[in-house]
């Protein structure tokens, strides 16, 4: 997706579109942590992303030489200083909304991480880190949906990165009315299914295949880092 939203950035289509209102969490807590107000983070995010999405600043990226994740921050650094807080005053209040940003939860997001990660920069790839892993999930959700197995999914997403004792096998069975080898294919089958749609979620924001592990790599180790792993 990533190549597919640079071709789409010259006429604002929804690969990319789709792709900033995923991923714009990050950017707006990196705005929070380097002193910019709720108002003035969201006025910067929204312009950003609406420049982004009109062409004005992915046309000259070239996805070669990196990750759509440190694109944007690197972007969106050089946005901060050079032309929303230059521009700032004559723009307060006259920004379009073309973006829709759920700012109560990146406001949220950003509580949590403010006493944890000092540097912008960490807290940034942690967000974009769980962003990911959200998105994963909420394909798996629709997956699981269809199938009419959405109770399983609520059950089995929690022990998705951790291992389970025999009795807490047995009390997921119990709830679920089935048997604990039924359970244990089922967490088996989720986690491979989980793998593989994260690959596809990572792989929509880097150049091309061979940089999905390293980029998988990366941002669990970030998460460990954090203690969210």
């Amino acid at each position: 997706m990533w190549e597919a939203a640079k071709e789409d950035s010259q006429h604002g289509r929804p690969a990319l579109t789709e792709l900033v209102q995923r991923y714009w969490q990050p950017l707006y807590a990196y705005a929070l942590r380097k002193g910019l107000s709720p108002h003035d983070a969201e006025d910067a995010t929204q312009e950003f992303l609406s420049q982004i999405v009109n062409g004005k600043l992915l046309g000259n990226a070239d996805p070669a030489k990196g990750k759509f994740r440190s694109f944007l921050l690197t972007a969106w650094k050089r946005f901060l200083v050079d032309q929303f807080r230059r521009d700032h005053a004559a723009k307060r209040g006259g920004l379009a909304a073309t973006i829709s940003l759920d700012v109560a939860s990146g406001e949220a997001r950003w509580m949590e991480l403010q006493s944890k990660h000092p540097n912008p920069d960490l807290a940034f790839n942690q967000l974009w880190a769980t962003s990911l892993i959200d998105e994963a999930k909420q394909r798996l959700r629709k997956l699981y949906s269809a199938r009419d197995r959405t109770e399983l999914l609520d059950k089995l997403l929690p022990c998705l990165t951790q291992p389970l004792k025999a009795e807490e096998y047995s009390q997921i069975a119990h709830e679920l009315g089935c048997s604990t080898s039924a359970v244990k294919v089922a967490l088996h089958r989720l986690r491979q299914k989980f793998g593989t749609t994260l690959r596809e979620v990572v792989a929509e924001t880097v150049e091309d295949a061979d940089s999905v592990d390293a980029e998988i790599s990366e941002l669990l180790e970030t998460l460990r880092a954090a203690n969210q792993l």
